[in-house]
């Protein structure tokens, strides 16, 4: 359930023919350390390119954060798509308002995002493709620090590949 369906460094390095090949038709994707780092700064450049051609293909976008309700909705309208505060992620409802409203499926979507718990688990879960990338920063917050630690170990194998680094 955690292991996603790609990893990525950027958003920028995942391939439309890739999306195309597994029926996406629309993308969610996370805000913070996905599109800007942290809960703060730009959009980088290769990130508008990518969505550019997401817009171009015909595949509907829409933001899905976890983050606070008027930074999250100021980025979606800046970038002209419906964006989600405060979503509740991993939770199914959390994916299912988004899915509602860019009118797409589980099967037939991606969520893109940073973070093994929130993003890939509701993704799996949810029945929809995964994307993890890699995050912009090392988090903000304690709890993302200590969260992103775990996601390493997870993603190495767990006590299967290597004790987790102290």
């Amino acid at each position: 359930m955690l292991e996603p369906d790609l990893h990525v460094a950027s958003v920028a390095a995942i391939d439309l023919a890739w999306l195309r090949e597994r029926g996406v038709r629309g993308v969610l994707i996370d805000a913070d350390d996905t599109l800007v780092p942290g809960d703060d700064g730009p959009v980088s450049s290769d990130a508008l390119a990518w969505l550019d051609e997401l817009h171009a293909a015909g595949v509907r976008v829409a933001i899905l954060s976890n983050g606070t309700s008027g930074r999250i909705a100021a980025l979606g309208e800046r970038l002209g798509v419906p964006a989600f505060a405060m979503a509740g992620k991993p939770f199914g409802f959390a994916f299912r308002r988004a899915l509602g409203a860019i009118g797409t499926t589980p099967a037939t979507t991606a969520m893109v995002g940073d973070q093994l718990f929130t993003d890939v688990l509701g993704a799996r879960c949810a029945g929809l493709t995964s994307v993890l990338v890699a995050p912009l920063t090392p988090g903000r917050h304690p709890h993302t620090r200590v969260a992103r630690r775990l996601e390493r170990w997870v993603l190495a194998g767990g006590d299967r590949a290597r004790p987790l680094d102290r």
